[in-house]
């Protein structure tokens, strides 16, 4: 008895870091089948870093996607400051750069992950943007 499954697909990711996900979510957004290939079974682990930067916020919001991100628990800053002997500086400032992207947002990855899958599966039941 042959129990195997086949699964037609458009396109197929191998990857499901944010440059997979982000690359699925833009086929689906525009009517394709995709399967992104992860080989976690969720994205719960250590990354690399926990901010998404001004230019990704510029994208998400490009994309539509900028509001439903920020609604998610999650942290802003406009500056990177330092106290060093009672002298508080400030390194970086991103309330200098164009809004209304100019901050920098704390969220773990494995939120920015899931967020994009659940935006791309909105995609494939067709409430996508």
């Amino acid at each position: 008895m042959n129990t195997s499954v086949v699964l037609e697909r458009d396109c197929v990711i191998a990857g499901g870091g944010p440059a997979g996900m982000v690359l699925g979510y833009l086929l689906a957004r525009h009517g394709l089948s995709v399967t992104v290939l992860e080989k976690h079974s969720d994205f719960l682990r250590d990354f690399r870093g926990d901010t998404i930067h001004p230019s990704t916020l510029t994208v998400l919001r490009d994309l539509g996607l900028v509001d439903r991100f920020l609604d998610l628990p999650l942290s802003q800053i406009s500056t990177m400051d330092a106290v060093i002997d009672g002298t508080r500086y400030t390194g970086v400032d991103f309330s200098t750069l164009p809004g209304p992207d100019n901050v920098l947002v704390f969220a773990p990855q494995w939120d920015f992950l899931d967020f994009l899958a659940r935006e791309g599966r909105r995609c494939r039941d067709s409430t996508c943007g």
